[in-house]
Order: structure tokens, then sequence, then C-alpha cells
């Protein structure tokens, strides 16, 4: 039975009047038994019964004001790419396999070369004051904490200095950045992103002059330019190189084409994503882009790392796309809603994303997420391929799992899991 959402709105009287919110269907997230009926509208809850992601989404949406909640949540135009995220995970089954020694559990990874003790991380999403008076402040101090990867938006409620300060003793951030229109704001916050101790960009090429049309904020306030270059060019992107040393990471890539053409050009990673499904409706998730690119460019996973985003919300979320060949896996909305609790909030989904990865990679045979990079004999795709392709790939998939190297500073050997389907390996753990 799902349970309903009491929302305020106060009439002439200061009556306040519930509205009955289904989980699912207005908000395209499972109902996970969540009561709601004690809450007290524009309150934070009890975070003790934050116990799945979704939870918090709730939460943020009971306590948040009204256009605020909307700045976050809203999709573009139908929402169709905003649904389809949410949904995808519904169309893959995960092979676990039996009779596996699972003692040793391990979810460390290396992100362009850093240490750190998941293979998720934080996503650029701005204004995170509109959550909690702590802002990004909340979520780079839960992050650091944990050992996990925050990447801060340049819109950002505080300012480069300010999240810089707020890092813990050792912590590892990169930051996001877009191309601005004008350039000697560019240059300016680059050179403040260098000083502040931040060791990447994400660099976000997928909102080019104009903010997509996502009505449901709108109805709060009007979308308007975003102050974007609208000429952004490989001429363009090449000149940027030349302004900072840092790596730079292209954010926002949504084709098998554009993925090959970054790693054609050298760049270390890359950041396939759909904005969230804000700023085109109607385009790929994740999971069909990357198996596109199996299809087209298999050999472009051993030479990038590449990253992703988009609906997830599980720890299961979490490994299909490792194992689909990605390096780490981003998170943009799931902080924001988790912060209307502040830092304890952030740390509770940490920790919440964390058991659920270490519970289902015990049960499903393979504790070392070393060995889920590129393994795709874990999950099938086969539904969703039937689906995007028509067919399904006509390369078999294998029921037998096997371990392949992790080579340095790679997304690890996805290429070579594609050559060796169909061919029985027997797992050497």
């Amino acid at each position: 039975m799902m349970r309903s959402l009491v929302l305020f709105a106060l009439g002439l009287s200061k009556v306040a009047y519930a509205a009955v919110i289904d989980q699912e269907l207005d908000e395209g997230i499972p109902d996970t038994g969540l009561d709601t009926g004690p809450w007290t509208a524009g309150q934070v809850p009890p975070i003790a019964q934050m116990i799945t992601a979704n939870d918090f989404q709730i939460a943020a949406k009971n306590s948040m004001r009204a256009r605020d909640y909307a700045y976050f949540r809203t999709g573009v135009l139908d929402e169709i790419t905003y649904i389809n995220n949410l949904n995808i995970w519904k169309k893959i089954r995960l092979n676990g396999f039996s009779f596996s020694d699972v003692s040793d559990v391990n979810l460390a990874t290396t992100i362009l070369g850093y240490e750190f003790s998941a293979p998720f991380f934080f996503a650029p999403a701005a204004s995170a004051g509109r959550a909690h008076p702590d802002a990004e402040a909340s979520i780079i101090r839960a992050a650091g904490n944990a050992g996990i990867l925050y990447v801060p938006s340049i819109s950002s409620t505080l300012d480069i200095e300010e999240k810089a300060a707020a890092a813990v003793d050792g912590q590892i951030m990169f930051h996001q950045q877009y191309i601005w229109s004008n350039d000697t704001r560019l240059r300016d916050e680059l050179a403040r992103i260098e000083a502040g101790g931040f060791r990447a960009l994400f660099l976000t090429v997928d909102n080019t002059g104009v903010v997509g049309v996502r009505s449901r904020y709108e109805r709060f306030s009007n979308s308007g330019n975003s102050a974007h270059s609208s000429s952004f060019t490989i001429e363009a992107l090449n000149h940027l190189r030349t302004l900072t040393d840092l790596p730079i990471v292209p954010k926002g890539l949504k084709t098998a084409h554009d993925i090959k053409l970054c790693a054609e050009l050298g760049f270390p990673a890359v950041y396939l994503s759909n904005h969230g499904g804000r700023q085109v409706d109607g385009v790929p998730t994740a999971v069909e882009i990357l198996l596109d690119l199996h299809l087209q460019y298999p050999e472009v996973f051993d030479q990038i790392e590449i990253y992703t985003d988009g609906g997830v919300r599980r720890g299961t979320h979490i490994m299909a796309l490792l194992a689909l060949g990605v390096r780490a896996v981003g998170m943009g909305r799931p902080p924001i809603f988790a912060n209307v609790f502040g830092e304890a909030g952030v740390t509770r989904l940490i920790n919440i994303l964390r058991q659920e990865m270490i519970t289902e990679m015990m049960n499903m045979g393979q504790a070392d997420v070393n060995h889920w990079f590129g393994n795709t004999t874990f999950i099938n795709t086969r539904q969703i391929e039937l689906e995007y392709f028509g067919a399904p790939l006509s390369v078999p998939t294998s029921s037998t799992p096997f371990i392949h190297p992790s080579p340095p500073g790679g997304s690890g050997s996805a290429s070579n899991v594609t050559a060796k389907r169909g061919t029985m390996y027997m797992a050497m753990d």
C-alpha cells in the first residue's frame, strides 16, 4: 500500500491542508514502506526513518520550500529522461554466483589515480544552500570523513574559497566548471579553483547558452539564459586546456561518438551524463549509451576512465554500471536531499549505499570491487538491448564468472571482457 506524504499549503485561515502524494506515481520512486503520516509538514522528520536513498527525497519534499524542492526535482519538458533514468534498473538482471570466498570485502578504488573508499561520488549540484544553511560545507565534511569524492558545482551557494576551507585534512576534491561566455570570469574561476587545491575539473559541456525548459520549476521561476558559451567547439575546448594545468574531464557526453572523440583528443577520462534529465528530454540513459559504446568502440574502455550518473539510488545501480565498464558512479540529487539533515544526513546516505553494495556483492559471490570493473558476467542487459537496438547484441554473454586485470589508471579490461564473452573462464578467487 502506497504511503502518502503530507505537504503543507496555508490558506487564508492559516489551516494546513493535506495533499496526498503517491511516491511511485508522482515522484517516480518506489514505495519503501516509509510511513509519513506522523510527520509535520514543513519540518525535517526523524533521521532514523531514513533507510534508503529515496527516503531522503520524500523527507526533502516534506521539509523544503516548494520552489526549492522543485528546483532540484525538476526535469525538462515531459520529464521522460528523468523517469527513464529511474526506471532503467528494472530492466537489468544480476547474475549471482555461489561457492565463492567473500570474506575479504573491498570497496576502495582510485579515480584519476587518487584513492577513495568507494566507487561512487557526489556529483555537481548547484545551490546546496536551498536544502541546509551549511550548504556545500556539510556535504564536503561528510564526503571527506568517509573518504569519498565530492565535486561541488561552480554555481554553489558557497564560493570557491569557502568550499576549499571546509575540506577535512587530506581530503581530495575535484571541481565542476562551465564554459562561460565571459572569458574573464572563466580565467578567474580557473585560477581560484587551482589555488583552492582542487585536483581536477569536471567540465560540463552539455549546457550551451540556454537552460533546458524545466516546466516544473518554471512555475516558480523562468529558466532563461545560462550565461554559458553557445559557441563551444573543439577549438574552444582545446583553448581551455591551455588555461589550466588541472586534468580536465568533459562532463555531459551522451553519445558513443563523443566519448570516442574525447579519447582520441587525449583526455584522461570522460563523464557520461544526461544532466539528470534537466537539459534535453528523450536522450538515452547511461546504461543505453554504455551498451552502444560496447557495440561501436569497445576499445575505449581500456583507453580512458569513464564516469557516469543518472537515476542512481541503490547499491545495485552502482554495481551494474561498474560491470558495464564504468570506473566511478556519481549522484547529484541524493546528497542534496540528504542535506536537509545536514552532515548527519549525508553521512547516513553514504553508509546506506556502502552497506547495500557490500551486502549485494557478498551475496553475488564477488566482494572485491576491483573484480567488478567491466565484468559483464554479473549482468544481463538483453531486455534493454532488445528495446534500444531492436535486437540483443550479437556477442553472447557468459554465465561463468572470471577475474581479469585492472590496468593502472584504466577502467578495467572492459574491451577484453567483450572479447571473452561466450567463452568459459573459471573464477580464480
